[in-house]
């Protein structure tokens, strides 16, 4: 695990002049944000007493996180098969047949979502 500084830095370093492209706004304004503005080691800052505090609540949003990663992933390879759409669609129908943790039932619902969403990019 890095310095949530260090990880954004090295993950933008040689993209900022794309990205600032396709989200329409200057690079000094990508550096900015990665700057003093950066979000990323600020969510940190929060999330790390939710976990101690709460952690049912930090699971939620590590499933949506996840989730969201394995979205932009999925529709960049199209990695989704069937077999990975039948084993996430069962393991959320058993978590809830099985009343596990709401946290759990969580995270297995969305990475169900996040297959049959990938499933729908393979269609187009």
């Amino acid at each position: 695990m890095q310095n949530p500084s260090d990880a954004t830095t090295k993950a933008f370093d040689g993209y900022v002049g794309e990205i600032a492209t396709e989200l329409g706004i200057s690079d000094k304004r990508i550096y900015d944000i990665l700057g003093r503005n950066n979000p990323y080691p600020k969510i940190w800052r929060l999330l790390n007493p939710l976990g101690r505090l709460a952690p049912d609540r930090l699971a939620i949003i590590r499933a949506d996180f996840n989730a969201r990663c394995d979205r932009i992933l999925c529709g960049r390879s199209g990695v989704s098969t069937p077999a990975t759409l039948h084993k996430e669609v069962s393991e959320a129908i058993n978590s809830v047949l099985s009343k596990a943790p709401a946290a759990e039932r969580k995270q297995q619902i969305l990475e169900a979502i996040t297959e049959l969403q990938c499933q729908l990019e393979l269609c187009d």
